[in-house]
């Protein structure tokens, strides 16, 4: 069932002459990490804006669960089911204390005090923040902010999180931290998880990647069958895990190889196999 739907959507930012989002079609299944890859420029982040009523289309409309999102009498309504995680991790946090900051939001909703207790509890554990919960925030690393911030955003119990580029700021054992928390709470929680990012080592384990471009959709499958289309990716410089770069460059010398492999061992076995045929 799609939770978040997008039908002919076009945006173009006041001022600008140029189109970013040119008549997005698409559709979210509720319960699935879908990963949204491209560079900067390319439309992932106005997409992403577009799920929570930040930005609202120019034509078309965008549904979250049911509501347009440029109803201004359900704003409330749409920010509830989606919550945001943007890329600057300091600009989420507005608390001195690491559980202080994770019971903000469900405090300004009115949620009575036992239950933001459970939340807070809850939330922290489900990012693994559980034994930083009386820390300073200025103290800990950019991945365990950015896990901070996560955690304030579900201790409002959104059916849908939206994480645009939040690995950005991050050291590479940051981003893997954010990344793996993402895709844990959407396993573990029924969560349905959107992440907006440049990184392709991030889409790799996400059910479905959507790869944009200039404001269009130009691919859209799971991992394995988008990476296989190594062309289109060197086309849009967007690079490819190595187990599909190898498979095609052996493929390109004469071996026939399947291009979506993205596991490491996998990849040995058929190319094993293949060298002693």
């Amino acid at each position: 069932m799609s939770i978040i739907c997008f039908n002919e959507v076009h945006f173009t930012y006041p001022g600008s002459e140029t189109e970013t989002l040119k008549g997005i079609n698409l559709n979210i299944e509720e319960g699935s990490f879908v990963a949204v890859l491209g560079h900067n420029g390319s439309g992932k982040s106005t997409l992403a804006k577009h799920m929570n009523s930040i930005l609202v289309p120019d034509s078309g409309t965008v549904t979250v669960a049911g509501i347009d999102t440029a109803d201004e009498n359900r704003i409330l309504d749409v920010r509830s089911t989606v919550g945001m995680v943007f890329q600057n991790p300091d600009n989420q946090i507005v608390a001195n204390v690491v559980e202080e900051d994770v019971a903000f939001a469900p405090e300004n909703l009115g949620i009575p005090s036992e239950e933001i207790r459970t939340r807070v509890d809850d939330a922290l554990a489900r990012v693994g923040m559980t034994e930083f919960a009386r820390h300073a925030p200025h103290l800990l690393s950019g991945g365990q902010k950015q896990r901070v911030a996560i955690a304030g955003v579900i201790a409002m119990r959104p059916r849908i999180i939206v994480l645009d580029e939040p690995t950005a700021m991050l050291d590479p054992q940051g981003r893997r931290e954010v990344v793996s928390t993402v895709e844990h709470l959407c396993r573990d929680t029924g969560i349905t998880a959107v992440l907006i990012t440049h990184h392709m080592d991030e889409c790799v384990n996400a059910d479905r990647l959507i790869v944009m471009s200039a404001g269009q959709i130009i691919a859209d499958g799971k991992p394995s069958e988008v990476f296989s289309q190594v062309e289109l990716m060197d086309k849009e410089g967007l690079t490819v895990p190595e187990t599909v770069r190898l498979m095609y460059d052996l493929n390109s010398r004469g071996f026939s190889l399947p291009l979506g492999v993205t596991g490491m061992k996998d990849c040995a076995q058929f190319v094993k196999t293949a060298l002693m045929n």
